[in-house]
Formats: structure tokens, sequence, C-alpha cells
């Protein structure tokens, strides 16, 4: 995706109440149909852990522009969700939504089957896109990004108030795609990355619309 882009990413827990197959069901059936519905969204990725610190779940979608996180079409859904989506929400836990423009998203067309993903507070040194660009040419890697948290559009989501516990964000996230688990750590160890990351493994990837597939 070009740098400059815009990218929602979720990270959730459900609890043990929640009905799994329900909860997938309506992730395929009802709120990734409805969110690339939204003029502006250009894909979808979810994810499960394999390993590692963060929540059990990853989603992510591609926007044209970090704005379009912030559109009155897009306000409107978070307004007024579905009934299943408040009854599938009230089992979110440890929920984080960091609204987010690319900085760096380099290296082959496509997805690797296994991500590494590591998130800050904070924002680190300016020197990380350097750092993350030298990771590809590492064997089991096939694609870097850096996403950083946009003040400007980062507003609080309608839904928040459906999730127990609210929801949390990050200012920096690093997400590195890949084939072998233990070659995209060797890649981050190679480059002084040793912060640990959280492994995840593909569930679903949507095709991606180009810009001018988006709907007016």
């Amino acid at each position: 995706m070009a740098k400059g882009g815009g990218l929602l990413c979720v990270m959730n827990d459900i609890a043990p109440a929640c009905d799994r197959r329900d909860y997938e069901a309506w992730y395929q059936q009802d709120h990734v149909p409805d969110r690339l519905g939204i003029p502006g969204f250009l894909s979808a990725r979810r994810y499960r852990r394999m390993n590692g610190p963060r929540a059990e779940f990853l989603t992510f979608y591609e926007t044209e522009t970090p704005q379009v996180l912030c559109s009155a079409p897009y306000l409107k859904r978070l307004a007024e969700p579905t009934d299943w989506t408040a009854h599938i929400m009230a089992h979110f836990r440890t929920m984080s939504r960091s609204i987010c423009r690319v900085a760096l998203d380099e290296g082959q067309a496509g997805a690797g089957g296994m991500l590494a993903l590591i998130a800050y507070q904070a924002a680190p040194a300016a020197a990380l896109e350097s750092q993350l660009a030298a990771i590809l040419a590492k064997p089991g890697v096939t694609r870097v990004r850096l996403w950083r948290a946009d003040p400007s559009v980062t507003l609080p989501s309608p839904e928040e108030k459906l999730r127990p516990g609210g929801d949390g964000s990050f200012a920096t996230i690093i997400v590195v795609e890949g084939t072998n688990t233990e070659m995209i750590n060797a890649a981050l160890t190679a480059q002084g990355i040793s912060d640990p990351a959280t492994f995840y493994s593909l569930i679903y990837a949507s095709l991606e619309k180009s810009q001018k597939e988006s709907p007016a």
C-alpha cells in the first residue's frame, strides 16, 4: 500500500462464553462486508495468534487515506451497529483500536501466511524505517510494514460502549510478513529489534480494491 494511506488495526480477545462459530460467522458474513462497503475501504485481513503477548485476534483494514476513518459514512456505521454486531461486541475483551497512517510498506505483492507484530505505546526512534527496510533482504521475509497513529483523525468509536473495558490504542505498529517464524525472528534480531513479537497466522484476506474501484 502507498505511503500515507490509512490503516485501522484492531486487536481483541473474546470472552470464554462467546460462541466461536457465531463469532466467525459474524465477522465473515456481517462485519467485513459491512466495512468493505464503506467508500474508501480497500481491503481487510484477519489473523489468529500463534504465540506472543498480544490479543488472540488481529484484524486490519486498509483505506485510501486516514481521513476515510473519520468520514461521515464510516461514522454513521459506527453509530448504527447491526444487532449482530452489538451481540458479538459484548464478548470483546482487551480491545485495541488504532487509526494509523502508513509510514512504510515494502515487499512482495500478496500475503505471507505468517505475521509478526510489535506494538508500542510511544513512537520509537526515527531510524526504524531504515531498520525495517533492511529486513526485506533476509530469507523468509516477504513484506514489512510500519503504521504510525494519526492524531488528526483518531476519534473515539461510538461502538466502544458495546465492549466491556473500552478500547486501547498504540502509537506505532511494526508488521513483518513471511513464510517462517524462526526466520522472521532472526531478521528482526539482526536489525536490533528485540522487543517481543506476537506471531499470527492468516485467517482471511479480502481481494484488494484499487482506489478507482472503491465506491464513490
